[in-house]
């Protein structure tokens, strides 16, 4: 498979650069190249030159928040980064929110985030990169080690339950709940008699 070339490169650096000035929910590309360089060009295009060494310090300080018990020292880290956060936020310990690009981040007033949820920016399959914002609406609740995707808003008020896999749009005061994943952990762990 024949690597990306510089103008290649380019390209999808200037994608980047007006995906973050849009209000676009994700941005999706193809990352045609040989096995043994994919890493190296996929951080060619997404952290070129300093940006990386930002990314390595985010990642750093996003390890260290994720520790931290509620606390408003948690918070402001978070927003040092870039992520947008509302007053009254409740993070719980062991929340992962995506280092690669914090400022696609947006955490309305008062929402909750339940322990050890994630939250991805990013992901990667098929040969394609895909970056995405994550809006949290004021007051909404996402359940415990639920995993949030790129691209996705929850709305205002809405729920998640615990364990849920969040590939879609979750609307105002909508509650949701992934029936496969509470059906898996019933049978596992309820259902033993």
């Amino acid at each position: 498979m024949p690597s990306i070339d510089r103008k290649g490169i380019e390209e999808l650096r200037d994608s980047i650069r007006r995906f973050r000035q849009t209000e676009e929910p994700r941005l999706s590309f193809r990352v045609e190249t040989d096995l043994e360089r994919r890493i190296d060009v996929i951080y060619s295009i997404i952290f070129p030159g300093f940006k990386k060494y930002q990314f390595y310090f985010n990642f750093t300080l996003t390890r260290i928040a994720e520790k931290i018990d509620y606390s408003p020292l948690k918070v402001l880290i978070y927003r040092l980064i870039g992520m947008k956060i509302g007053r009254g936020v409740f993070i719980s310990a062991d929340v992962i929110l995506d280092p690669h690009f914090p400022e696609l981040i947006r955490i309305g007033d008062y929402a909750i985030l339940g322990w050890g949820a994630k939250f991805f920016t990013h992901e990667y399959y098929d040969n394609t990169y895909q970056m995405g914002r994550i809006t949290i609406g004021r007051g909404a609740q996402v359940g415990a080690y639920s995993v949030v995707r790129s691209g996705v808003t929850i709305g205002e008020m809405a729920e998640t339950s615990p364990f849920s896999v969040i590939y879609k749009n979750i609307g105002k005061k909508e509650r949701y709940f992934d029936k496969q994943t509470i059906k898996g952990y019933v049978k596992n762990n309820m259902g033993k008699k």
